[in-house]
């Protein structure tokens, strides 16, 4: 975890001695709809970790002349897990979390074709189990959500983050999004006689 906050310290701090008005202007908000999988992070009642769904909405402000962008985020993901117990009998939990998250990106290439980021959010999450519950756990707790990924032709999306919010609840999720706005603004130019 630290070397994740030192990573993200250091694109900070590169992008503040870089921030000039090199950033090409985009639109000024835009929003993405994502969906996914998960895989749960570290151990859990040594269950057998499995793939799980997630799904996401995002809505982003483009800060002008720079390469950075905050929004607020709504995602739900999911980290299941298989269990075998005594009798031999097999469950599988699912222990969901709705994250409510603010986020802030630094965009490597913002407006371009092939658009790298990096970021971090931070928020709550409500947490419950479903479908079949072996150990039940549910409440409210602190969100923290690292990611990365690159967006490509403006439009598409693949990102990977790690939301780290309750134990058995932790996951890494791989997404594809859809991204609406947030283009390159046309120059406006003034014709003289």
């Amino acid at each position: 975890m630290k070397k994740i906050g030192l990573a993200l310290i250091g694109v900070v701090l590169c992008s503040l001695v870089n921030l000039r008005l090199r950033a090409q202007e985009v639109q000024s908000i835009e929003v993405e709809s994502r969906v996914g999988i998960t895989f749960p992070l570290g151990d859990y009642f040594n269950g057998n970790t499995s793939i799980g769904p997630s799904l996401g909405l995002e809505l982003r402000y483009n800060v002008p002349k720079s390469s950075w962008d905050c929004g607020l985020a709504l995602n739900v993901t999911t980290a299941v897990r298989k269990y075998y117990l005594h009798d031999s009998t097999f469950y599988e939990q699912s222990n969901r979390s709705v994250n409510v998250v603010l986020f802030g990106d630094y965009n490597f290439r913002q407006a371009r074709k092939f658009n790298p980021y990096v970021g971090c959010g931070v928020g709550i999450s409500l947490y419950d189990v479903v479908n079949e519950v072996v150990y039940d756990a549910q409440g409210l707790s602190f969100a923290f959500q690292p990611r990365f990924g690159v967006e490509l032709f403006r439009h598409l999306r693949f990102g990977v983050s790690f939301l780290v919010n309750r134990k058995g609840y932790n996951n890494v999720e791989f997404s594809l999004g859809l991204v609406l706005g947030g283009r390159p603004k046309k120059s406006k130019s003034i014709i003289s006689n």
